[in-house]
């Protein structure tokens, strides 16, 4: 009788192993930000591995940097990119293909 099954695992990847250091007190007050982002953003469209967040012309920027900042240190899984063309700003956030499911999860979108 088999009980486990061991398949290949990539060591490369970022979630093997990997949990939010952010202290448990804090988590209820990070979400909320990434709730308020993603109310204020004006559309959100899946992408490989996340969620890209439109954002209105007027969303305070350095606030965007900040609050990704701040969760890439406690997160280290997932990746920000903030596009900025004009009027137009994005925000991507993924964490690896096939792991959507964790940057739904951090919006409050699951």
């Amino acid at each position: 009788m088999k009980l486990i099954e061991v398949i290949e695992v990539d060591a490369g990847d970022r979630l093997l192993g990997a949990s939010c250091t952010l202290d448990a007190s804090e988590m209820p007050a990070r979400l909320r930000e990434w709730a308020d982002l993603r109310d204020r953003s004006t559309s959100i469209r899946p992408i490989t591995g996340g969620v890209a967040l439109s954002l209105n012309p007027s969303e305070p920027i350095d606030r965007v940097a900040d609050l990704a900042a701040r969760e890439s240190e406690c997160c280290a899984f997932y990746s920000f990119q903030l596009r900025i063309d004009g009027p137009v700003r994005e925000l991507e956030i993924t964490a690896g293909a096939g792991r959507e499911i964790a940057v739904r999860v951090l919006l409050g979108l699951t």
